[in-house]
């Protein structure tokens, strides 16, 4: 072992030790904010239907648009496929 690589033992070993883990960042984020429970916005039962009749629509309206994109890309590959088969 040369002298450089021992060096690059020392550097290694010395990253290592100075990295955090994850619970060690968590506890201190944690300490510093003061905070360990989550705080929601409180909202009426109209408002809650609202929005999830909007999430549902969004989602309806995404899950089509996706079907149509796999349907047309579906549809290209058979075109594709067929065109070098029949020439």
């Amino acid at each position: 072992m040369t002298d450089f690589d021992a060096i690059n033992v020392v550097k290694s070993n010395r990253s290592l030790l100075q990295r955090r883990k994850f619970k060690d960042v968590k506890n201190l984020f944690i300490k510093s904010s003061g905070k360990t429970v989550l705080e929601f916005k409180k909202i009426s039962t109209e408002e809650l239907e609202t929005i999830k009749a909007s999430i549902r629509k969004q989602a309806k309206k995404d899950r089509q648009s996706e079907i149509a994109i796999y349907g047309l890309s579906f549809l290209i590959i058979v075109i594709f496929l067929l065109f070098f088969i029949l020439s």
